[in-house]
């Protein structure tokens, strides 16, 4: 079969080159509102402006079927004496004076009752005579309509009449009149259910400002008059988009269009310090329609197009897709692939996919579908869709998408739904704009081989193929206005659809062949911003996150690693806290009070901290990149570099930056770094926020290279150390350790350890498995380990990262006294285990350095240890662990008084080192001329970050 749809050729999208201001009352002559006023009157409101000055002059309830006026005698009026009413009041508006009429919530009818004369009333007034098919004459319950006209010119009359089509719950009947320069407008807004939020509106402005002109970066003068186009938000609520329509403009160059739309909004329209803000145009009419007619019983049922396997060609291209897809049934969506195999010459591109009761476009085990230069508004659960993970070679080029809805039907993943849902690595994503979700913006999730009915017999994706699959290209994507989050490199897909936590994503060079050689997937030229929580969020080995652009979020960009030994790279980026796209300003309510903020605030959590980019798990590197306004207010805190809140797993190690340049002065315009304790709004002190760090490799963060950033907890301060009052965290010129420990026993619930300077300021892993926490190394200081349950375990273990030759760990443990105790270690080359060996004495323990060596001082009841590499780190070296293998020690104890665990006071009697304890915590100085840190650059360099998104989007015309 064949399938050809080719409409007329039209730009499908555009972005905005001057900001469109929302319409504010210093512009308008005058408003009125009386949902705003909160007025229970219910029927026609009446408007009476004056033509030449705007001025609204009277606005009154005038006709509710007999309901709601009451005569001077306090009867209450039947039908005709209340229609006699209506035309005594609109006959005694002087002729010249704009009258608008406006509905407001209903229209009371009784059975019983003739409104005829009403309806002859208000036909001769606004037509000059009966015509018997005025709109107002079908008004139902939930109907919008509304009216205007120049007073004694009748051929000025406008009438409108939305009908409830038991699809959508709001209509908004809208009427203009031009007059003098001065656009009039008389609005009625109904809802089926929020009965009580209707209302009716006037409004008067100028038209020059009412009817905005938009300068764009594309020629669109295909796009004509009346062609519908959605402004689509540039602020964190998607629902900011507007919709409208394509005036004439006989001044408009060919970059330009007028709407006809009083802005409610802000459409930002800049680029900043290389953030692409700029709001997206998107053309939403085609001369092609194909619309799914509304379901009588059903807000959920349309029509579908879905192309199966051994079609000649699908081609469809500037074609307007409305009401389709089937919410109840899957498999129906606006235009589908289903289960073609390998296509060529297949392809959407140039449409409007809107309104849709199910996704917009859906790519079902078929390989090589071109989706190209589309728009997708307004879709319930995800937007345009990989379904089972068997889909390659798919090409996504220039789409646009925005405003999709989440849902709990289709699959268990539409809740969370994501406008690009991307379940195959072998994926072009190129020029796409994510631009409004109820959830995600761009999602990848893929499952460990393909899912549903593509299981066992798509055999385009080996099992685990998917995980070690370079993406095949990701360049020049947008995000914002994503109600969680922009893009998302996280989880993996199950078979029933739902989720699987853990990406396990580690690229290679052959994906079929596990021990091959790791590939970079590099993600390029990503722009993210005004995302509530993340701007991005990758759980991914491997990766290379380059010249990408982030604003405004309460997390730019956060990075863990899935797997060890494979670095993730961030490089050449911009990172914005809050930029001069201000959004509209929040209203923040909560425990009686009511506050104004004068910009948009993520979440509408005003003390919620901002974050540039956050470290999270394993080796992650930051690199040339720039950070710009990040300062803590009275509301919230931020800094540029953080790491992952409220964290009580393991942290980042082998974390590292360098040449990070920043456009604010430390500490009086902002902060380079931050994270706070439990005494801090959105932080907390668990084992994972307690042993975060990065090393600054060149001492672009910290002013001397080789500091090392840390909390600053006693237990890792030294006379050398010196913290940061403005950041919470210390900087030290020490390498630092992380030490993960597990004890056995069902009482051991927390670790303690002390160092050997100090036994007043303990640390306390409450994880029960691995608790991890941090050692100075290179043996300046030892750590006492101890156990907390009320009996001795009968074997603890640690593991060790971080570590060289020369870097090692020094420990001791609490054990009873005169018990057996056997050490063993993991043979770094072999990776086999091997026996430790136990010194007679601790002078013979400390004098010859040894991996293998330990020492037991029964009468004391510890045991000292060292732990350290076979090896020192090469420049080229990765990971955590040299050679991918972490030192290892093991204990096995038994025997003496299993109750004795706490050795602590008996150690420190015997062995402890002088207290630094006074000079640990080094203050800087306070200097009030000058900031410690100054700005080192007030822009980025012009090569980092994406910058101009749209300059290099392919023509999207006469494809």
């Amino acid at each position: 079969g064949v399938l050809h749809i080719h409409g007329n050729p039209q730009v499908s999208w555009s972005k905005l080159t001057k900001t469109v201001h929302r319409l504010k009352d210093g512009q308008i002559a005058d408003v009125y509102n009386d949902g705003e006023k909160k007025t229970s009157y219910q029927g026609i409101v009446m408007y009476v402006w004056d033509a030449t000055s705007g001025q609204l002059e009277r606005s009154e309830g005038v006709y509710s079927a007999g309901r709601s006026i009451i005569t001077k005698s306090g009867v209450q009026c039947e039908a005709d004496e209340e229609a006699k009413m209506f035309e005594e009041t609109l006959n005694n508006v002087p002729d010249g004076k704009i009258i608008g009429l406006a509905l407001r919530k209903q229209l009371f009818r009784r059975g019983n009752v003739n409104y005829a004369m009403f309806y002859e009333i208000f036909e001769n007034f606004a037509f000059g005579k009966v015509t018997g098919n005025s709109g107002v004459r079908d008004v139902r319950l939930h109907d919008a309509w509304s009216f205007i006209m120049r007073k004694g010119d009748t051929s000025t009359s406008q009438e409108l009449l939305l009908k409830d089509d038991k699809k959508i719950l709001a209509r908004t009947a809208e009427l203009y009149h031009y007059d003098n320069g001065i656009k009039f407008t008389a609005r009625s807004w109904v809802h089926t259910i929020r009965r009580g939020a209707c209302y009716s509106r006037a409004k008067s402005a100028k038209a020059e400002i009412a009817d905005p002109k938009l300068a764009l970066t594309d020629d669109v003068s295909s796009w004509k008059v009346d062609d519908e186009v959605v402004l689509l938000s540039t602020d964190y609520d998607p629902k900011q988009a507007e919709v409208t329509t394509v005036k004439q403009c006989d001044d408009c160059s060919a970059n330009e269009v007028r709407i006809n739309l009083e802005p409610l909004f802000t459409h930002f329209g800049e680029i900043v310090n290389g953030v692409d803000m700029r709001g997206e145009v998107a053309l939403l009419s085609r001369n092609i329609k194909i619309r799914g007619a509304p379901a009588t019983n059903s807000k959920t049922l349309g029509g579908h197009i879905k192309v199966m396997r051994g079609f000649k060609e699908a081609q469809v291209e500037n074609a307007e897709l409305v009401n389709l897809g089937q919410l109840d049934t899957l498999g129906n969506y606006p235009f589908h692939w289903h289960m073609c195999g390998d296509v060529t010459n297949s392809y959407i591109r140039g449409s409007s996919i809107r309104d849709s009761n199910a996704r917009c476009v859906t790519v079902h085990a078929t390989n090589g579908a071109v989706v190209e230069n589309n728009v997708c508004f307004r879709a319930v659960g995800h937007g345009f869709f990989l379904e089972e993970g068997g889909e390659v070679d798919t090409t996504f080029a220039g789409n646009l998408g925005a405003g999709n809805i989440r849902t709990n039907k289709l699959t268990k993943t539409d809740g969370m739904p994501s406008t690009f849902w991307i379940t195959n690595p072998k994926t072009i994503m190129r020029n796409n704009v994510a631009a409004g979700s109820d959830y995600a913006g761009i999602w990848y999730v893929f499952p460990d081989e393909p899912i549903g009915a593509s299981y066992g017999i798509v055999k385009t994706m080996q099992k685990d193929e998917a995980k070690r699959t370079p993406i095949t290209e990701f360049t020049n994507n947008v995000v914002h206005s994503n109600r969680v989050g922009g893009i998302f490199f996280d989880r993996r897909l199950r078979n029933d659809t739902g989720f699987a936590f853990g990406t396990k994503y580690t690229p290679l060079s052959d994906p079929q062949d596990e021990t091959s050689a790791p590939q970079t997937a590099v993600f390029n030229r990503l722009t993210a911003y005004k995302n509530e929580q993340f701007n991005g969020w990758f759980d991914a080995s491997n990766i290379q996150i380059t010249q990408s652009s982030f604003s405004d979020s309460l997390v730019s960009l956060a990075v863990r690693r899935s797997s060890d030994g494979l670095e993730c790279t961030v490089t050449n980026s911009v990172f914005m806290g809050e930029s001069s796209n201000i959004g509209e300003p929040s209203v923040i309510r909560g425990n009686g009070v009511v506050k104004t903020y004068p910009r948009a605030v993520p979440l509408k959590m005003a003390n919620q901290p901002r974050q540039g980019f956050v470290f999270y798990d394993r080796e992650v590197s930051l690199s040339d990149s720039w950070f710009g306004d990040y300062a803590s207010t009275d509301d919230y805190s931020a800094g540029a570099l953080g790491f992952q809140r409220n964290n009580q797993h393991l942290a980042t190690h082998g974390a590292f930056t360098k040449n990070l340049l920043f456009g604010f002065g430390d500490a009086s315009q902002g902060n380079r770094v931050f994270d706070g304790n439990a005494t801090d709004v959105g932080f907390t002190s668990l084992d994972g926020d307690d042993i975060v760090l990065f090393e600054d490799l060149d001492g672009s963060v910290t002013g001397s290279a080789g500091n090392f950033v840390v909390k600053p907890l006693p237990i890792h301060m030294t006379e050398q150390c010196e913290e940061i009052d403005n950041w919470k965290m210390a900087v030290c010129p020490h390498p630092f350790g992380q030490v993960r420990s597990n004890f056995a026993g069902k009482n051991s619930d927390q670790i303690i350890v002390t160092r050997d300077d100090d036994s007043d300021d303990p640390i306390m892993a409450d994880r029960r498995s691995f608790a991890p926490f941090l050692t100075i190394l290179g043996g300046t200081h030892s750590y006492l380990v101890r156990s907390n349950a009320a009996t001795a375990p009968g074997w603890f273990r640690f593991e060790f990262l971080g570590l060289t030759l020369s870097k090692y760990a020094s420990l001791a443990v609490c054990i009873p006294r005169q018990s057996t105790l056997k050490m063993a270690m993991k043979d770094l080359v072999t990776d086999k285990w091997e026996r430790g060996v136990a010194a007679n004495s601790y002078d013979e323990f400390t004098s010859s350095l040894s991996r293998t060596s330990y020492f037991v001082d029964q009468e004391v009841g510890v045991v000292f240890f060292n732990a350290m590499h076979i090896r020192e780190r090469v420049e080229s070296d990765r990971g955590n662990c040299l050679d991918g293998k972490c030192p290892f020690v093991g204990f096995s104890n038994s025997g003496g008084d299993r109750a004795d665990t706490d050795c602590s006071e008996r150690f420190y009697a015997k062995y402890s080192k002088s207290p630094v304890l006074p000079s640990r915590k080094k203050r800087a100085v306070g200097v009030t001329s000058a900031d410690k840190f100054p700005a080192s650059r007030a822009t980025p360099p012009q090569a980092w970050g994406a910058g101009d998104t749209k300059s290099t989007v392919s023509i999207q015309l006469g494809v």
